[in-house]
């Protein structure tokens, strides 16, 4: 593949001082910023509002549409991908359930990313993210998880034919799933600790040499700008999927790191900068960040009014993506819910499973972090956040299957 910068990106900003950098700082591997004390804060790609108006208008000329994430190459940071590198990431489907909206009093759609080649959404930003690193000179990248992330991180370094993906995990997860998956993907796991925090600062000491020489490249949640990139075409297709339409009143978002959330976010205000959000699309959703009453860091912040996410000691929590007890992004997810007029809700362990089998029942292929969004409805509706006949949006994160794994046991 013949990787290499969007033309259309003018540079980079970071997220918290708003000070701008150009297109030089895709020399090599972009990082956090270091214009902000240590470890510095997350960086946004920024882009030349004219190129992309040509590109686009260039591409509706020809009728290319092309397949996947990079149907949407005007606004991704890196192109010269192969088909078969991401053609099978994303394009998932938006569905009106009758049943729940029934039951509850909204209209409910589910964006289903279950059917992504691993399994998750987590997908859209490894594919995004380990494509620009590789295009800035990467040769391996590492990252602490506790699932998906670790899964997809190892999925597309393979399909890059790069070495196999340095994938860190809490102690407790050896053999699990996510442990099997990384390692068929190429991926060499280790474990260190009793969660994502502890994991993450034991593997940037053990690889500080490679990360200080960039032999290995640290692509953790916002870490790197690639992973929001990706994650930003959830907020592309949304837009796509409405474009008769009016959007959703409000998008549920299950939110750990939060990459998802702010990348919707930002890919509703580029279009709406652009000028090519329609006629029907005046109206932004309120987005709604879904956690845990276990692990809530975001929804405790966000409700005690602060400008950035104070960190948590968790309790643990069944939803392996949402037990995140601090966000590096917390700014950045609190802007975005405050900015669409948003809210920010948590759902107890016992509503999360009977969510999940709810959505079984329904036949909805989703799994525990995809059932708290569910489960956030029931209780804003409750709360009276929520009116009737509202249109409510569901991200659907990942698949079922893990979920079924672990209860049998064989996770």
């Amino acid at each position: 593949m013949a990787l290499r910068i969007n033309p259309n990106v003018s540079g980079v900003r970071c997220s918290f001082s708003g000070r701008a950098f150009g297109r030089d700082v895709f020399a090599s591997p972009v990082g956090l910023c270091r214009c902000c004390p240590p470890p510095g804060k997350p960086l946004l790609v920024e882009y030349d509002r004219g190129g992309v108006r040509e590109d686009l208008a260039g591409r509706a000329r020809t009728g290319w549409k092309g397949r996947g994430l990079w149907r949407h190459a005007a606004l991704l940071p890196v192109l010269g991908v192969g088909e078969d590198y991401a053609a099978d990431v994303g394009d998932t489907p938006v569905v009106r359930h009758d049943a729940l909206s029934r039951e509850l009093g909204v209209e409910v759609l589910v964006k289903n990313e279950g059917t992504n080649p691993s399994g998750s959404f987590k997908d859209r930003g490894l594919a995004v993210g380990v494509a620009l690193g590789a295009a800035c000179g990467a040769r391996r990248f590492c990252l602490p998880t506790q699932g998906n992330a670790g899964v997809a991180a190892c999925l597309f370094s393979a399909r890059l034919g790069l070495p196999g993906a340095l994938v860190w995990m809490p102690d407790g997860f050896q053999g699990c799933i996510y442990h099997r998956a990384s390692e068929f993907y190429g991926g060499e796991v280790r474990f260190f600790g009793p969660n994502i925090a502890a994991t993450g600062k034991r593997m940037r000491e053990e690889l500080a040499d490679e990360l200080a020489r960039g032999s290995c490249v640290d692509i953790s949640t916002f870490f790197e700008p690639g992973r929001l990139e990706g994650k930003k075409t959830m907020g592309l297709e949304i837009v796509e999927a409405f474009a008769d339409a009016e959007l959703p009143d409000l998008v549920f978002y299950p939110t750990g790191g939060g990459t998802g959330l702010v990348g919707i976010w930002k890919a509703f205000r580029e279009l709406s900068a652009l000028g090519l959000l329609g006629p029907h699309h005046r109206r932004l959703p309120r987005m709604v960040a879904v956690q845990s009453a276990n692990c809530a860091p975001v929804v405790e912040s966000f409700r005690g009014g602060r400008p950035e996410v104070a960190p948590v000691t968790s309790k643990g929590t069944i939803a392996d993506g949402l037990d995140v007890p601090a966000a590096i992004m917390g700014h950045g997810i609190l802007a975005a819910l405050r900015e669409s007029g948003g809210s920010a809700v948590a759902v107890s362990e016992g509503a999360i499973v009977a969510a999940f089998r709810r959505f079984g029942a329904c036949g909805v292929n989703a799994g525990y972090e995809s059932a708290a969004t569910l489960a956030g409805v029931i209780a804003l509706r409750e709360a009276g956040e929520v009116p009737d006949r509202a249109r409510v949006l569901l991200l659907a994160t990942g698949t079922h299957l893990i979920p079924l794994a672990k209860a049998a046991g064989a996770t």
